[in-house]
């Protein structure tokens, strides 16, 4: 099986981050995903993540760690695991599934679990998006 999918995903999503994309970024995840943030913090679904990515996108910090330098994929069936090491040496791990012939983000337990994002119930107003984000 090929796994040039999903080394994609994370090449697209430094893509995306870079000119500031967000529906490009939130269509990296499946509608049911789940984005780990700060402080055991979760963003669940494709509205809690929008709203966490918008915050995130507007804060400024480097998202991606300067790029991906190397990607390593396992396959299992219609579950894989993605892990990207950026140029600044940070590992970031990643579960994808496979629905339709497409490969998306499901669980993504570290682009956004070291970003200071406001409190859930601020994200929405910061940004200006209709819903707060949700946290579990």
């Amino acid at each position: 099986m090929s796994t040039t999918a999903l080394e994609s995903l994370c090449e697209r999503l430094c893509a995306a981050v870079a000119a500031g994309d967000l529906d490009a970024v939130v269509d990296l995840y499946a509608a049911d995903a789940v984005v780990s943030l700060a402080h055991g913090r979760e963003a669940a679904g494709s509205a809690a993540i929008r709203a966490a990515w918008a915050a995130a996108l507007a804060s400024g910090l480097d998202l991606t760690g300067g790029g991906v330098s190397s990607t390593r994929v396992v396959v299992c069936g219609a579950l894989a695991m993605t892990s990207a090491t950026g140029s600044d040496g940070v590992v970031r791990t990643q579960v994808a599934r496979l629905v339709d012939g497409r490969w998306t983000w499901w669980r993504d337990g570290s682009h956004l679990a070291h970003v200071e994002l406001p409190p859930a119930g601020e994200v929405g107003a910061e940004v200006g998006a209709e819903v707060a984000l949700e946290v579990a």
